[in-house]
């Protein structure tokens, strides 16, 4: 479950659905237990081959982690920052052992039958953009080469690991529809801080983004803040950009034209990453929520200012505490 950060089970003999692993909170942070352990956006996981763990693919945080079945706790096999919980980018491009290894975005993941596990790492652009993976019988590994719109496959039963096309014979691929992609809806996380903002009556205007830092603090260089848009309902509102990234100062204007006298709201998620000097990087996850009033429009163009100052965490249950190994 991306959205929840967390993984999920469900019995097929019961019916039921539940939480297995992950308090929900946006994080990289391994522990004993279920309630103890964070995920940021998994995606691909794979079982391993004595059947005791499961395999993730922690996007967000760049890493590769194993859950144990019994405890629901997790452990880090690659990638990412195993000190601090909250810094989601350390990401990169290197072989090494453990959290030397530097990944970006990886997507898929699957424990072969010799044992290793193989990972797509999407925004490395090994292949571009490569996504879901799996084993066939014959020795071959699968992958969806997304941007592309190509599967390819690597043979395993040869030294040489060249990457191949897979032909599909006799298939025809979809023609393209002409209405516009439907964006999926982003859920609120734990750790989300909502900001709702005064009902807007315009039907067209600006909306600007300004997000402030205390003193010693910086935006981060290495991991640009950005932002996404929601709607409802969906065609309301005609804002534009509908994602992007934040200025280096931590600030954007969005365009906004109203096409209906109903009333609806703009979710706007922005992710901010920022640093002290010689210290290690935070992150926050901020839900500007702007209403827009029903009835007849109000005719003068509206500059809206989406103000927030982040306060970094302080408190002693929310500072960055070093991970035990």
């Amino acid at each position: 479950m991306a959205g929840q950060h967390q993984i999920w089970e469900h019995n097929i003999l019961s019916g039921i659905t539940r939480a297995f692993s992950g308090d929900g909170y946006e994080r990289n942070l391994n522990g004993s237990s279920s309630t103890s352990t964070s995920f940021a956006q998994p995606s691909g996981l794979s079982l391993s081959q004595d059947l005791r763990e499961i395999y993730i693919a922690d996007s967000e945080s760049s890493s590769i982690r194993a859950v144990d079945l019994k405890t629901g706790g997790s452990r880090l096999l690659a990638g990412g920052d195993p000190l601090f919980s909250e810094n989601l980018f350390k990401f990169g491009d290197q072989d090494g052992t453990g959290s030397e290894v530097l990944l970006q975005h990886p997507l898929g993941v699957v424990c072969g039958n010799d044992g290793i596990i193989y990972i797509t790492d999407s925004y490395n652009h090994k292949l571009s953009e490569p996504a879901g993976i799996v084993e066939g019988s014959n020795g071959r590994l699968f992958i969806a080469d997304t941007k592309n719109s190509l599967i390819r496959y690597l043979d395993l039963n040869t030294n040489e690991f060249e990457l191949c096309t897979l032909e599909l014979k006799g298939f025809q691929p979809p023609k393209p529809k002409s209405r516009s992609f439907k964006r999926l809806k982003r859920r609120p996380t734990a750790d989300m801080v909502p900001i709702i903002n005064d009902p807007i009556s315009s039907e067209e205007g600006n909306l600007s983004i300004k997000i402030s830092l205390p003193n010693g603090y910086h935006f981060s260089k290495e991991a640009r803040s950005r932002f996404s848009v929601d709607i409802e309902p969906e065609n309301a509102v005609n804002i534009n950009p509908l994602d992007g990234l934040l200025s280096p100062e931590g600030s954007t204007t969005l365009h906004f034209k109203r096409s209906s006298h109903s009333a609806s709201i703009g979710r706007i998620n922005c992710k901010i990453y920022y640093c002290k000097e010689d210290e290690v990087c935070l992150y926050q996850s901020l839900l500007f929520e702007v209403p827009f009033q029903d009835g007849v429009f109000n005719t003068a163009q509206a500059d809206v200012t989406l103000a927030h100052f982040v306060k970094p965490k302080s408190s002693t249950s929310n500072v960055l505490q070093p991970i035990a190994p």
